[in-house]
């Protein structure tokens, strides 16, 4: 059996968050797992965004565990890498916040222009 760490989701629409398992990787995305191994919560607080069992996830890629490309991502995250040793976390990207035009600003490139309101001259 080909073991793989991945990704399972749960929580509602547009707000989703996702649990780290071991599971078989001929499984569902949402079936049975082997090993729950921890959780990410993308909308959460940078210390809270992720739980990681450490020890149970270095044991799982001693024994020949692959994990998926989100999760190796994750793993750097907190300071690990694909084989299970210690590495420099990487540090989260600050998200920047869509920034609305101005009253008086002219709309980005490719951007629709606004419709004139109802009873305005055009």
């Amino acid at each position: 059996m080909a073991v793989c760490l991945r990704l399972k989701r749960h929580g509602r629409t547009n707000r989703a968050f996702w649990r780290l398992c071991a599971t078989d990787r001929l499984k569902a995305r949402d079936g049975r797992v082997l090993e729950e191994l921890g959780h990410y919560d993308p909308e959460a607080k940078n210390p809270d965004k992720i739980k990681i069992h450490r020890e149970r996830v270095r044991y799982w890629l001693s024994v020949g565990a692959q994990p998926s490309p989100t999760v190796e991502q994750l793993l750097r995250h907190i300071g690990m890498d694909r084989k299970g040793n210690e590495v420099q976390p990487r540090p989260w990207k600050k998200r920047r916040p869509k920034r609305k035009p101005a009253a008086g600003e002219a709309p980005a490139e490719g951007a629709a222009p606004a419709a004139p309101k109802e009873g305005q001259a055009t």
